[in-house]
């Protein structure tokens, strides 16, 4: 028995805090798109069409995409596949499953894919901010075990019940809730200066998935693969972040110079940051110095940015620059802090490592798709 009760996870009739908390996402995120939707003067019953399609292919997408990858707990009894009651849903596969639906759906109503797909962004993040509390609700998307007293505390950490007591853990579900919510604030806004079709569900993109990269490697019951420090989530977080800074990059047809080479160098250096830190965190702490290194190459990536750019355009552009430097003096603070902590406990610091490079990835695609893309691109 427990040393005190867990919260309840059911209401009245016996429905789940889970399940409310995600209807309510839903009903939330339909007029929210419904508004956007006439204020783009889009067919009535678009975001309708969205739903229905989105709903089922979500839960069922999100289902397979979570047995999939453990598919040793259903291999003795298949129809467990079939029982959501006890979890097992995967944000990433219900992101696929809403993919389709938006497929389905544009043909339907001859409406741009992107079109529809930025129209749903901001709402798909507030839904999974709302959902995150769910996970606090099931006692689930919690992080490491939290040991120094002084750390104890809410927001930081969060009680989980783990046999018969209560330990503190890193509410990593409270992290993303704050994530998320800072996402769909700017995306707001992105969706008013967005230049091409598409922009603002790329912008969720990257976003959502530099912040989950960072959050994913202090979870502790994340979905792995190959070994336990592999974890899915994380790699396919930094790789579709990646995929939007080569996308933007990708479509600056007449643009193609060192000046805009050089932000996908440097994301490619962040995710080399990323996951060295990772491993060294998991289990090689031999990697410590490589991984500094690493911090290194991107501080001179940012100097070779602003250089680039400043010959380039023949001036100083402190509005290309500022948030370059920024994140530089973020870096250059990490590695002095560094210094002599070789074979210290960097659990945090590995991760204050990584929001300086997925702060450096996002800023790259920046560059790419405002700073680097030529006016004559912004759509009417």
């Amino acid at each position: 028995m427990l040393s005190r009760p867990m919260i309840e996870r059911t209401t009245l009739f016996g429905i789940s805090w889970y399940a409310i908390l995600i209807v309510s996402a839903i009903v939330i995120g339909f007029f929210l798109c419904s508004r956007e939707s006439r204020r783009l003067g889009l067919p009535r019953d678009l975001v309708l069409d969205f739903l229905l399609y989105a709903i089922p292919l979500g839960i069922v997408c999100a289902r397979l995409y979570y047995v999939f990858f453990r598919f040793a707990d259903y291999s003795d009894n298949l129809l467990a596949i079939l029982d959501i009651r006890e979890g097992g849903l995967a944000i990433y596969g219900g992101v696929i499953g809403g993919l389709i639906a938006a497929k389905l759906v544009s043909k339907k109503h001859r409406v741009p894919m992107a079109t529809l797909l930025d129209l749903v962004a901001p709402a798909l993040v507030l839904g999974q901010a709302i959902g995150r509390w769910g996970n606090y609700i099931n006692m689930e998307a919690y992080g490491l075990r939290i040991s120094e007293p002084g750390l104890q505390f809410f927001p930081f950490a969060v009680e989980i019940p783990v046999g018969t007591f209560w330990y503190w853990h890193m509410a990593t579900f409270f992290y993303e809730f704050c994530w998320d919510m800072l996402v769909f604030a700017l995306l707001l806004v992105i969706r008013r200066h967005c230049r091409r079709r598409g922009d603002v569900f790329s912008w969720y993109l990257l976003l959502y998935c530099s912040g989950r990269t960072v959050i994913e490697g202090l979870r502790s019951d994340s979905l792995t693969f190959i070994s336990e420090f592999v974890r899915i989530s994380q790699v396919l977080s930094a790789i579709a972040a990646l995929c939007v800074v080569i996308y933007f990059f990708v479509r600056i047809r007449d643009r193609i110079s060192a000046v805009t080479i050089a932000p996908v160098i440097s994301a490619v250096l962040c995710l080399v940051t990323t996951f060295l830190g990772e491993f060294e965190r998991g289990a090689y702490s031999m990697l410590f110095p490589y991984a500094q290194a690493s911090l290194v190459a991107l501080l001179l990536s940012q100097v070779v940015l602003v250089v680039l750019w400043t010959l380039d355009s023949g001036r100083f552009d402190w509005h290309v620059a500022l948030p370059l430097l920024l994140d530089g003096a973020f870096i250059v603070g990490l590695l002095l802090f560094g210094i002599g902590r070789a074979n210290a406990d960097n659990t945090y610091y590995v991760s204050l490592r990584q929001c300086a490079a997925m702060i450096q990835l996002i800023l790259c695609g920046w560059l790419l798709c405002y700073a680097f893309c030529p006016m004559s691109e912004e759509r009417a």
